[in-house]
């Protein structure tokens, strides 16, 4: 088994727009519910106030609010830290297979993706590799049906530069021609274009 080199990604923010969409949508979601939340325990608390008539709670709810408002900051703050961390573990990943896919375009079919422990998408990763071998099997044979197709091509002209060919040795360049042919039809038979 091939060994994965060890590598560490020192830049978090790699896939810059992917991971503040990301970023955005969780910070955008915890203050939906902080402010739902927030917002139901305020109203029932101020009602439950004007009901028993205690107005002399008002300055203490506008401490308590003034302090929650300074910890959703903090929360915020905190979330977002979080998702920088959060969203690196896919978008490095992410970042590696469009890189991986420019190798792989160049003609490099002996590379292969390596992620880093705890990133995502892994099991992309695996078929991805075994995609990238099965397809380099595939040339392989098609390289291999080449060589023999150019051997063989080899042989029949050295025969047939010889001056004197019989009808049987005509025949025979004949039946080699068609065997070539075939071999032809089956170079990259194996793909859909």
């Amino acid at each position: 088994m091939e060994q994965k080199p060890k590598y560490k990604r020192r830049i978090v923010i790699i896939k810059r727009a992917l991971q503040f969409k990301y970023i955005a949508v969780v910070i955008i979601a915890m203050l939906l519910v902080a402010l739902t939340v927030g917002w139901d325990v305020y109203y029932t608390i101020g009602r439950a106030i004007i009901e028993l008539n205690h107005s002399e709670l008002f300055p203490l709810m506008v401490r308590i609010n003034n302090l929650m408002l300074g910890k959703l900051i903090v929360l915020v703050v905190i979330v977002f830290v979080i998702s920088i961390f959060v969203s690196h573990k896919f978008a490095g990943p992410i970042f590696k297979f469009e890189r991986s896919c420019d190798t792989i375009a160049e003609g490099d079919l002996t590379y292969r993706v390596y992620l880093r422990t705890g990133d995502e998408l892994v099991d992309l990763q695996l078929k991805f590799n075994n995609m990238i071998s099965e397809l380099q099997k595939k040339i392989s044979g098609d390289k291999e049906v080449c060589k023999t197709i150019s051997d063989r091509i080899s042989a029949i002209s050295s025969q047939v530069s010889q001056k004197n060919i019989s009808p049987a040795e005509l025949e025979d360049i004949s039946k080699q021609l068609k065997e070539i042919t075939a071999d032809l039809g089956k170079i990259s038979s194996n793909f859909k274009v």
